[in-house]
Formats: structure tokens, C-alpha cells, sequence
């Protein structure tokens, strides 16, 4: 087995988005939709990619075909329903779990988190003194106490960690991967977009100067 092949990367795309007031799997940014520049963010790190979906909700055409769609199990249970899902689907025995809503995730800090991750539970950094659940690496292990607290009615990801021992990444163990912490930046407002698209440039423009 492959490196990479023992992860996969789970987009969770089914937000309700109600703050932006439109789909953000499907928004634009800088000519690509935000699902499609955050499934690429896994490119050479993961062996599958498992995209879940809200019921009904109607994705946006992806430019590949390497993903795997699937809707949640859980509908309106928020992200702990669809990272349930998103782990039951995939065949590697990791998942690394990202919102359609990040763009701005940085591979190298998505690296450190799956190398991190072997004989652990789960993998989750820690940003501004908050666990980051949405952008952490759960083992299938976690499935079993994640079904057990949806079907209590418990809908709150770190209420896992009172039930599992997660391996905790502190701001200054991630930093030489992430210095400004762009991947814990999600986007909510239109004023978001605007700074994104803005730092999209900005790390364009660096890789053309390398």
C-alpha cells in the first residue's frame, strides 16, 4: 500500500451557507468554484477524494473524475454527520476532513497532519486556543463513537474528543507549515471572498517567482 493511498480526503460540501446567503460548493473564485480549489488541495497527498453532499443539493461539474460523491447519512446534524459519512464511504483507513468553504488549506500543513496521524484516532490542530475539527484527520476506528453521539442527538464535533484522545497539533508544532494560519480561514461574507481571492494571487504570483 501506497503512502497516500492509505488516506482519503473528505470535502464536506453540504453547508447550509446562511450567513453568505448562496451554495458556496458552487461560488467562484478566481475562475474555479471553492469545491473544486479545495479537493485540489489534496492533489499528491491522498488516494481518494470523497465529496458529501447535502440531500437534493446539486454540486457543481468538477474538471476531474478521480472523486467520489456521496450524501450524508445524517442530514441536519451539521459536519458531524457528514464526517460520519464522508468515513463510512472511503476505503483508506483515514480520512482527512476539510469544508468546501477553505480554500486557503496549505498542503504542506495537510502533510504534517496525515503523518502525524498513524495509530491515532484522530489529528486535530489547534488555532487561537480552539480545536480546528474540520480541518484534522479521523481514523475509521472513530466511527463507532461518532454514530453512537449522532443517534444521541449530539451534534457538536469536539464532543468526540471527550470519548477519544485525539493527538493535538499546538500552533507551535503547525506554524513552519502554515505561518499565518490561512487554513483554518473559512469564508462566510462577501468581505471573506474578497480577502481570499486577494491571497490566492498573492501565492500565485510567489510560485510564478520560484
Amino acid at each position: 500500500m501506497s503512502e497516500a493511498s492509505r488516506f482519503a480526503a473528505i470535502v464536506l460540501a453540504g453547508g447550509k451557507s446562511t450567513r453568505l446567503g448562496r451554495d458556496k460548493a458552487s461560488e467562484s473564485l478566481l475562475g474555479k468554484t471553492l469545491l473544486e480549489r479545495v479537493v485540489s488541495r489534496f492533489d499528491g497527498l491522498v488516494g481518494e477524494c470523497i465529496i458529501v453532499r447535502a440531500r437534493g443539493q446539486v454540486l457543481p461539474t468538477l474538471t476531474r473524475n478521480d472523486v467520489k460523491i456521496v450524501e450524508d447519512f445524517f442530514p441536519e446534524t451539521g459536519p458531524l454527520g457528514g464526517i460520519y459519512s464522508g468515513l463510512a464511504a472511503c476505503i483508506s483507513p483515514y480520512g482527512i476532513v476539510a469544508a468546501c468553504d477553505m480554500p486557503l488549506l496549505q498542503p504542506a500543513l495537510l502533510a504534517e497532519l496525515l503523518r502525524l496521524s498513524h495509530g491515532e484516532d484522530l489529528v486535530v490542530p489547534v488555532n487561537r486556543g480552539l480545536m480546528q475539527p474540520l480541518c484534522a484527520v479521523y481514523s475509521k476506528g472513530c466511527l463507532e463513537v461518532i454514530r453512537s453521539q449522532l443517534s444521541r442527538g449530539s451534534f457538536k464535533v469536539t464532543d468526540l474528543f471527550e470519548f477519544l484522545k485525539p493527538r493535538v497539533l499546538l500552533p507551535n508544532e503547525w506554524k513552519a507549515f502554515d505561518p499565518d494560519g490561512l487554513s483554518f480561514q473559512n469564508l462566510n461574507r462577501d468581505e471573506d471572498l474578497v480577502r481570499a481571492k486577494r491571497l490566492l494571487l498573492r501565492e500565485q504570483h510567489d510560485r510564478t517567482r520560484l
